[in-house]
């Protein structure tokens, strides 16, 4: 009786899949992110709007100061409450249904526009990080925006060179803003540098007092 025939198994050489590969397979991304920028100053959307006033402007030809301007950039309470909440508090806790506008006097508008468009889930461009560092840490630093602040203090770090003629400026301006790199950095240049050289140059006394300890130990 005859067998009957067996095709042979195809071995693994021959086999030819045709499942996509799924680290190849499209998939698309959260829109989450894409939909909240893009209702960054979007005015039809917005329920608050905030009013940055301009630094008063120079003397006209008959020698009269020009007016202060504003720059209106519209928000949205939801966005403010949950990620910049000293923002949201500038206006009344009760949602009256209409626009309801506060007015910022102590942030530049183009320095406002960073640290807002950097709470919508945007950036701040590194060369406009290096040029405006200390203007973002300020007002990033006196409207809680952390995240924010910490990347302008290293756009600082990285840029600045530090000197025994300008260590004792980044050192206040480090316990001013409560910029811990910036005051750790610092520290450790003067640590590093020759102590006769500092000690001759530089006016202890002036330090802000929790280092004045730790600075004549270093040195001495």
């Amino acid at each position: 009786m005859m067998e009957a025939l067996q095709s042979p198994s195809p071995s693994p050489a021959n086999v030819v899949s045709t499942k996509e590969d799924a680290t190849a397979a499209f998939v698309p991304e959260n829109p989450l992110t894409k939909m909240i920028k893009g209702m960054f100053n979007d005015e039809t959307t917005a329920d608050v709007c905030f009013e940055v006033c301009s630094a008063e402007g120079k003397d006209d030809d008959d020698g009269t100061k020009r007016a202060k301007t504003s720059t209106s950039f519209y928000a949205h309470r939801s966005i403010l409450s949950g990620c910049a909440p000293m923002l949201a508090a500038l206006f009344d806790a009760e949602d009256t249904g209409h626009m309801i506008s506060a007015q910022i006097s102590d942030v530049k508008p183009d320095i406002f526009q960073y640290m807002l468009g950097y709470v919508y889930g945007g950036s701040v461009p590194k060369e406009e990080l290096m040029t405006h560092a200390k203007d973002i840490i300020n007002a990033a630093d006196k409207y809680s925006i952390v995240n924010l602040k910490l990347e302008a203090e290293a756009v600082y770090l990285n840029s600045t060179i530090f000197t025994v003629d300008n260590a004792m400026d980044n050192l206040l301006y480090a316990d001013a803003k409560n910029c811990a790199l910036l005051k750790e950095t610092v520290l450790d240049f003067l640590a590093d540098w020759n102590s006769t050289e500092a000690i001759n140059n530089i006016s202890f006394a002036d330090f802000p007092l929790y280092t004045q300890d730790w600075i004549t130990m270093t040195i001495d």
